[in-house]
């Protein structure tokens, strides 16, 4: 039983053994590969201590200052080698003073300013760009540190008002307007401008006041105006003493010829009270008086007052 077991677990068949040796063989590559040749993978071109000392040597036999060049870059052990040597910092131009919103593109090369760096400059300036401080020199994109230090102390401005400043604007003066005299209004009779014209009338209560108006018919006094839809009575009471009937002659409906459709359209009648007058006048026939009205249970003194000058027989 015991023998059994043993041979499960510690005898390997012929596919196992293979895939062990396999296995094996394997790993027994990664570490060659990686001991010998992944190092060639990740050679770097470098420059040895002794390599530069000998650079340095040979530099000072050329120009004399060998040494310190040798010294300043043997500390290090490795160096990489640079694809692009920096640009020497040598300044070609010539100095003097100059105001950088004036200076063409001959100054600016003269000053050894690169013709891109100063068509940059001058598009800056064409498109309404200021210095209005020599420290704004700092401010150009493509001039380099050493250069914007070397050309700050020679920046002369023109002097010019600063833009923002409380003394650059006119003294404020404060204007005196004379009071108009209030303008009346015949409501019957006043158009859109007109009624604009009032304190706290805008075009939107103008467009209903018009509207109501032409539905009645016409005013017959002023207060009627209060009856637009929306309009605030703060609003009316301001305009109230502006407005006044020149001719109260409004337009009439005739209750015995008009038609349902019609006494509908009014304002002060409406669908229901139409309906009322129309059945009115199929039982009793034509109305012989205005006052006949009042017999009709939904017609009050009010109302009978309200619609009497806009209807006749």
């Amino acid at each position: 039983m015991d023998k059994e077991l043993l041979k499960q677990y510690f005898v390997f068949t012929k596919k196992e053994k293979r895939g062990t040796f396999l296995i094996l063989t394997v790993i027994l590559l990664v570490f060659v590969s990686g001991k010998y040749i992944y190092p060639l993978l990740l050679r770097e071109d470098t420059i040895s201590s002794k390599e530069i000392a000998a650079i340095g040597d040979s530099i000072k036999v050329k120009a004399g200052e060998g040494k310190n060049f040798a010294n300043d870059y043997s500390e290090e052990t490795n160096y990489h080698v640079a694809s692009n040597l920096p640009e020497h910092n040598a300044f070609t131009g010539e100095l003097f003073n100059f105001d950088p919103n004036t200076l063409d593109l001959a100054g600016w090369k003269k000053l050894g300013i690169r013709d891109k760096t100063a068509q940059t400059i001058l598009h800056y300036v064409s498109k309404g760009g200021k210095f209005r401080e020599p420290e704004d020199i700092n401010k150009i994109w493509g001039l380099r540190d050493a250069e914007k230090q070397r050309l700050i102390p020679y920046v002369r401005i023109a002097n010019e008002k600063r833009a923002g400043s409380y003394k650059d604007y006119p003294r404020y003066e404060k204007k005196v307007y004379e009071k108009r005299a209030p303008q009346f209004i015949d409501i019957n009779s006043a158009d859109s401008v007109s009624f604009v014209s009032l304190p706290g009338i805008g075009p939107g209560f103008t467009k209903r006041i018009l509207r109501f108006r032409d539905k009645l018919g016409g005013f017959y006094k002023t207060d009627q105006v209060a009856e637009t839809f929306g309009l605030p009575d703060s609003v009316f009471q301001k305009i109230k003493p502006l407005l006044k009937i020149s001719s109260a002659d409004v337009r009439k409906i005739n209750i015995n010829t008009a038609s349902n459709e019609e006494l509908k359209a009014h304002p002060y009648i409406r669908w229901q009270l139409a309906n009322v007058i129309t059945e009115y006048k199929k039982q009793h026939g034509d109305f012989k008086e205005l006052s006949e009205l009042k017999k009709i249970m939904l017609i009050d003194d009010i109302l009978y007052q309200k619609i009497l000058p806009y209807l006749t027989i």
